[in-house]
């Protein structure tokens, strides 16, 4: 079995993982929600002179309802992120294992909620039960994924077991009976996740929520830098060059982190109150998932706007002209499907080149220019699909240099492009003439 072959059965293995499909399913049905916070807080923060100064300064003044509003939004959505992301990840591994998919939910839920620390008092007065929304936000996300994971997968492995099974006679409605048939599965599934935060809060000092986020508190520094960013664009290129679904793959594992990250900035801009002139770039994080979405996957993956804009300036072979028509509406929407399986790009190894090189330069030059604060970092959350220009001035709060970096960057991509397109437009061309 050669490398390559290799590599394609890993990739797939790993892009059909239950676990990891999991995860990374039990997110995409929380994108609606996740859009609809990001747009609130877009809302709220809106470039504009005075938005959030009070009554009676110079500037447009954003109106008291309408921020009331933003902030429910936002409290309804992000602050109880986690909450949601428990009951969707062990919803779908449920379902993969063919088992019950709300009732595993519902289990993982109670084990989430049972781990979660109540303070005693609230400014000297008794108030037991109180719970920091911290454990329900999106600063929780690794135990909103651990928890349901392994929930899940107990309360399944016991639901298998029939001796742990209450029957009931058949006279019993099937719902009722199947509530009462999974009694001690459930019990005995939250039984351990409260024993298991007992002995972590024993052996640690800290509750598991803490305990959690500082274990994972390396991997989310190690992921906001250069060196995790260009591992990541090289991954999903290779994925995507053996013809598998490389964000799939890569996403399932970068998501939580970068929601994670991008919660930091999200409050970051919130503390600025409008005043951008505040703005500190180590106060925020650079490399998310919306940081890729709007520098370097611009047109999708491989940064292919470029490289169709590359085939109408040098290409000349019908197949090219002709797949380049068709697909440059769609890559304006990061659509890029038709390009890699239809020039192709998929085990192309003359157009794997500037499909690698493209977007690690553009990855380089972007990080750097945030760094260096020539252009804000991403401080929003947008659907993956939104079209350039648009998706920079939106994802940085207002700032125009976003928009010129993008412009930079697919003038870039057309670049490294060109060569190769002409060198297999070339060979194209030979092929229609014989």
């Amino acid at each position: 079995m050669t490398f390559i072959d290799r590599a394609t059965s890993f990739g797939f293995k790993l892009s059909n993982q239950r676990h990891l499909s999991s995860v990374k399913d039990g997110f995409i049905s929380l994108m609606p929600l996740i859009l609809v916070g990001s747009a609130a807080l877009i809302i709220k923060n809106l470039p504009i002179p005075g938005w959030l100064d009070p009554p009676g300064t110079p500037g447009l003044h954003a109106p008291e309802a309408l921020i009331t509003v933003c902030n429910n939004v936002w409290w309804g959505t992000f602050a109880f992120l986690a909450v949601f992301a428990v009951f969707s990840i062990a919803y779908h591994l449920a379902k993969a294992y063919n088992g019950d998919e709300f009732r595993t939910g519902f289990v993982a839920l109670a084990c989430y909620f049972a781990l979660i620390p109540q303070g005693s008092e609230i400014n000297g007065a008794g108030a037991w039960g109180w719970i920091s929304w911290q454990c329900t936000s999106t600063s929780s996300l690794f135990m909103a994924i651990i928890v349901p994971l392994i929930a899940a997968e107990l309360f399944i492995r016991f639901n298998k077991n029939k001796r742990l099974l209450i029957t009931l006679p058949s006279s019993v409605p099937p719902g009722v009976g199947k509530s009462f048939s999974v009694l001690i599965p459930a019990g005995l599934t939250i039984a351990i996740f409260v024993v298991a935060g007992i002995i972590v809060e024993a052996l640690t000092g800290d509750n598991a929520f803490s305990a959690v986020n500082k274990l994972f508190q390396p991997l989310v520094k190690a992921t906001d830098s250069l060196a995790s960013g260009l591992l990541i664009v090289f991954l999903n290129q290779f994925f995507w060059l053996l013809g598998l679904h490389g964000p799939s793959i890569v996403g399932s594992v970068l998501e939580p982190v970068s929601l994670n990250l991008m919660t930091d900035n999200m409050e970051a801009l919130t503390a600025l109150a409008g005043d951008w002139s505040r703005y500190d770039v180590k106060n925020f994080h650079i490399m998310t998932k919306p940081f890729l979405d709007t520098y370097v996957y611009i047109g999708g993956s491989g940064t292919t706007l470029g490289l169709l804009i590359a085939i109408f300036i040098v290409g000349k072979s019908k197949l090219y002209r002709s797949l380049a028509k068709g697909c440059i509406v769609p890559g304006a929407f990061e659509i890029n499907e038709p390009v890699i399986f239809g020039l192709p790009i998929v085990l192309n190894p003359l157009l794997a080149i500037p499909f690698i090189v493209a977007p690690v330069f553009v990855t380089i030059l972007s990080y750097l220019a945030i760094a260096a604060g020539l252009v804000r970092a991403c401080v929003a959350i947008l659907p993956w699909a939104t079209p350039p220009f648009a998706s920079g001035y939106l994802v940085t709060g207002g700032d125009w240099r976003a928009v010129l970096l993008q412009a930079i960057n697919i003038v870039i991509a057309i670049v490294i492009y060109l060569p190769f397109i002409k060198i297999a437009d070339r060979i194209e061309m030979e092929k229609e003439q014989t």
